[in-house]
């Protein structure tokens, strides 16, 4: 089957992941077999933190100065702290999680309305969207999804990639893991697998691959799985 012959209607696709197990490039790929857009929460997450008000809201809820010598968000500090201190994580994801979530929602609705823009820029209605978010399944996003994917990747290879990229202790790793759901969980949660333990090129090929399943996918509009940019998602069907 085609791409032109992809069926009417709107679909999500959810990645899931260990941290370093490549479930953003996995996703990216995902949304380029598909032509659709690939909505990132990390991304949003960033925009949140070159505010002023997001700024001032994080350093009031902890009681600490968040900012480095030009005044910008020290994302070094603000980490160190949140995953030392549980508490300290739960005031952050309070502050950061409702933006993320309108985020979400504004590109879903865009996709599906045919306002979003896709990989050539050109605007279209959407078949699907892909759904990139690391605590996807901890702030219920599963349920605006028609469909999970889990990369797989061995934890020893997770790690020296989160490590080498963002300059972790094997510690801050594990610290970060053990504050997510665990692997096992994800990965009986997910519909289908992608092994990400060789290359790039194997990678994007498994993801292409899915194409002909995700057509089979029935449509849900946005209004049933996810009512308003503020509200959790609807309970995911069985």
């Amino acid at each position: 089957m085609s791409k032109q012959e992809a069926p009417p209607g709107f679909r999500v696709i959810g990645v899931l992941g260990g941290i370093g197990s490549g479930k953003s490039t996995a996703a990216r790929f995902i949304a380029e077999a598909l032509d659709c857009p690939h909505l990132d929460a990390d991304s949003a997450v960033s925009d949140l933190f070159q505010r002023a008000e997001t700024l001032s809201a994080l350093e009031f809820a902890l009681n600490d100065s968040l900012r480095d010598e030009n005044g910008a968000l020290d994302r070094s500090k603000l980490s160190a702290r949140i995953f030392k201190d549980p508490s300290a994580r739960r005031d952050v994801e309070a502050i950061l999680h409702p933006g993320v979530r309108r985020h979400l929602h504004h590109g879903l609705r865009l996709a599906e309305t045919g306002t979003e823009t896709n990989l050539n820029g050109e605007k279209q209605q959407a078949t699907w969207a892909v759904l990139d978010v690391p605590l996807l399944l901890e702030g219920g996003l599963d349920a605006a999804c028609d469909f999970l994917v889990f990369v797989s990747t061995p934890a020893e290879l997770r790690s020296s990639r989160a490590c080498e990229r963002h300059g972790w202790s094997k510690d801050e790793w594990a610290s970060r893991e053990a504050a997510q759901f665990t692997i096992s969980d994800k990965e009986t949660r997910a519909d289908v697998i992608l092994h990400n333990s060789g290359t790039l090129d194997s990678l994007r090929e498994q993801a292409t691959a899915l194409f002909p399943l995700l057509c089979d996918l029935p449509p849900r509009p946005l209004s049933e799985r996810w009512p308003l940019p503020d509200e959790a998602p609807v309970n995911r069907k069985a």
